[in-house]
């Protein structure tokens, strides 16, 4: 009988043995184990053409005092969680050291909106794990836009470089339902220069949309209470910081065409700047301002207003959202410079809708 109840105790001290070292296999990792890797990423355009590259350094860096070897699998999601890309990343780790990764992440081939992350691991601590949000555009023309053809004055040569490559530039302001204007006609408008003055005049006289581009976002101190067509004075203020981000007004149906969101942000190059730091003033009678954008909060901004006289033909379009430099697919400017002016298709289908948005049935017939 003492023998039966000595292999007892045996056989169940055997089990306790084997159940603890199962429990310590299969793992709790100790505390501070999954904060070991730490993966970051680094800067890159938000807007890309379908089926081009996005180009981002990724940096890993080992936190603790010994070697490691890591394997991490890069994901891009697409809008509903579903993986569409994937590569994996093998490294060796020197203790409390980084290394950099230069990733080519090639852009998916249709539009939609994608996250760049890590898929889970145990080597990444999820509360840190980096994600990076992109959008994939095809700028396109609206059947609205499609019938219409618009004038930019001679000085304008990047304008009307991008009308021509998308066949709506007029040859004529007689032939134009619009007339665009860039930078360099708001500074000779500013100036006095009586060329552009009679321009503008000229097309709301035929009751042409006249849009000014790029409005305030050159140094405007000495460009104080100019004043506009309609008998409108315009003083520039001071804001507080540049925007990022602005709002379209969702009730204008060709200015939000073929965009999944009315939401407008970190657009590429000028570190994502999209409306400078100025505010606009308007002083006048006789005219009705509309808001077609905001932008910031407490208070609101508005960077893109319409002018339309309540007795006088033609309408007047200032726009404060920085297209300058975005709209030429041919430029490259050099890696790594998010500050210097860059393609960005989001701001072309903005250009676009803003353009058609501005005409009105009467100019179709």
């Amino acid at each position: 009988m003492c023998r039966l109840i000595f292999r007892i105790i045996l056989l169940l001290c055997l089990l306790v043995t084997v159940a603890g070292r199962s429990s310590r296999a299969a793992g709790y990792l100790p505390s501070g184990e999954e904060n070991k890797c730490l993966v970051t990423f680094g800067e890159s355009y938000h807007n890309y053409l379908p089926g081009s590259l996005l180009r981002m350094g990724v940096v890993f860096k080992n936190n603790s005092s010994g070697d490691l070897k890591v394997s991490h699998e890069l994901i891009v999601l697409n809008s509903t969680g579903v993986k569409v890309w994937n590569t994996v990343i093998n490294l060796e780790l020197l203790p409390n050291k980084s290394v950099a990764v230069p990733l080519l992440v090639p852009v998916p081939k249709f539009p939609g909106t994608f996250t760049l992350t890590l898929a889970e691991t145990s080597d990444v601590n999820l509360a840190s794990v980096p994600s990076f949000i992109f959008n994939t555009i095809q700028p396109k023309k609206s059947p609205r836009l499609s019938k219409l053809m618009v004038y930019s004055p001679d000085w304008e040569a990047d304008l009307n470089k991008f009308l021509k490559s998308w066949d709506i530039k007029a040859p004529t302001i007689a032939w134009g339902q619009v007339l665009l204007c860039g930078k360099k006609s708001w500074m000779r408008y500013a100036d006095g220069d009586q060329e552009i003055i009679q321009l503008v005049d000229r097309a709301l006289k035929r009751e042409m949309s006249v849009i000014f581009l790029d409005f305030g976002s050159n140094d405007d101190s000495k460009n104080t209470n100019i004043l506009l067509p309609y008998n409108v004075s315009l003083s520039f203020i001071k804001a507080k910081e540049p925007e990022q981000s602005f709002v379209l007004k969702s009730d204008y149906k060709e200015l939000t065409y073929d965009f999944t969101t009315n939401q407008m942000k970190s657009w590429n190059g000028f570190y994502g700047v999209t409306v400078p730091a100025t505010d606009l003033h308007f002083e006048g009678k006789g005219v009705k301002i509309n808001a077609y954008a905001t932008a910031g909060e407490n208070p609101y901004r508005f960077p893109l207003v319409e002018l339309i006289p309540l007795t006088g033909k033609g309408k007047l379009y200032m726009c404060q959202i920085i297209t300058d430099g975005r709209l030429d697919e041919s430029v490259k400017p050099p890696r790594n410079q998010p500050g210097l002016p860059a393609y960005d298709p989001m701001a072309v289908q903005f250009l676009l809708n803003l353009i058609s948005e501005t005409v009105g049935d009467n100019l179709l017939k």
